[in-house]
């Protein structure tokens, strides 16, 4: 029986998962936490790359830190990714046991158009991706998040453009 209280926000870069959360924060009484604030990516990589070079030493860390962090009687927001760039820049499934370690009692899958996505990465990190790659990596994104609901025989939830109001009503009935 998972006792664990974390419920993970899963999406791409710049989908709006820290906005999202922010406001589920605040509504539901959880701890935000972010994949990367966990990992303490700014120890490993500078804070605009987001290549990973490792993934097995990286998804160990992250579920190292994690493992420290978390107290049983708090509820937790992760947010983090179910695919990253590899080394070479090309979207890279995450390995089904670092969700197995984290636990989480259900999955919220945030999607947008990649257009916008990439429109804001633009904006945000000053740096531009190839569309092709940002509309394959939320593809591999979704199939990787169905399967991981499936496998921790958990719920997964949707969401398109960070729309709050069916989340909230969503966690209402958790």
């Amino acid at each position: 029986m998972n006792n664990r209280k974390i419920i993970f926000v899963g999406g791409i870069h710049a989908v709006g998962k820290g906005t999202v959360c922010e406001k589920l924060s605040q509504k539901f009484n959880f701890e935000h936490l972010s994949a990367s604030q966990v990992l303490k990516w700014n120890e490993i990589s500078d804070s605009k790359n987001k290549k990973v070079q490792n993934f097995s030493t990286t998804q160990d860390r992250l579920l190292t830190n994690l493992n420290r962090i978390i107290e049983p009687d708090k509820k937790y927001l992760l947010d983090g990714h179910f695919t990253l760039l590899n080394s070479n820049g090309e979207p890279e499934k995450i390995d089904e046991s670092t969700f197995v370690g984290i636990q989480p009692q259900s999955i919220i899958l945030l999607t947008s158009e990649p257009k916008i996505i990439f429109d804001r990465l633009k904006q945000r990190d000053n740096t531009k991706y190839k569309l092709s790659v940002l509309e394959k990596m939320q593809e591999m994104e979704v199939e990787h998040a169905k399967y991981i609901s499936k496998k921790l025989d958990i719920p997964l939830f949707t969401v398109i453009d960070g729309d709050t109001s069916s989340i909230f009503e969503y966690l209402e009935k958790l």
